[in-house]
């Protein structure tokens, strides 16, 4: 013999989505999978899921995934996800630029000439374009700027 069905009441119902499943599931004792596929069938989101609207999903693209995030307070990832299940390309700015740098010849000569850093300034990019550039080229850092070590 099997456990009773859980008798839904309207307060219970009321409850879905506000709180975790497995909190809800642990105070009426019962399987998060229960509340789980009730909330699922009446079509109720999961307690902290985010709701693109309209107004949010204008916002992809248009401004850095981060600045997205800080805004709508959502992490990041969660911004990159939709915008790329959406397939909107990442703001104009910084950001997009040093994603898909163009690595002109007069600018690779430039990697390993000086620290990351300021070929970064240089270029109008970030310090970790620049090092990935120069990893990936197998060029060695510039020297220049390191302190030498204490000889005593």
């Amino acid at each position: 013999m099997g456990k009773a069905a859980l008798q839904w009441t309207d307060a219970m119902l009321a409850q879905l989505g506000q709180e975790k499943d497995a909190v809800l599931a642990e105070r009426w004792g019962t399987s998060a999978k229960t509340v789980n596929l009730k909330r699922n069938a009446l079509g109720i989101p999961a307690a902290g899921h985010f709701q693109w609207t309209p107004a949010a999903l204008a916002l992809l693209g248009q401004q850095p995934d981060a600045a997205v995030a800080q805004q709508l307070g959502i992490s990041k990832a969660s911004v990159v996800a939709k915008r790329t299940e959406l397939v909107i390309a990442p703001a104009s700015g910084a950001t997009a630029a040093t994603a898909a740098y163009d690595w002109a010849p007069e600018a690779v000569a430039l990697l390993g000439t000086a620290s990351d850093a300021k070929v970064a300034a240089q270029l109008g990019i970030s310090r970790l374009t620049v090092y990935h550039a120069r990893v990936q080229r197998g060029i060695a850092a510039s020297q220049g700027s390191r302190k030498p070590a204490d000889a005593s």
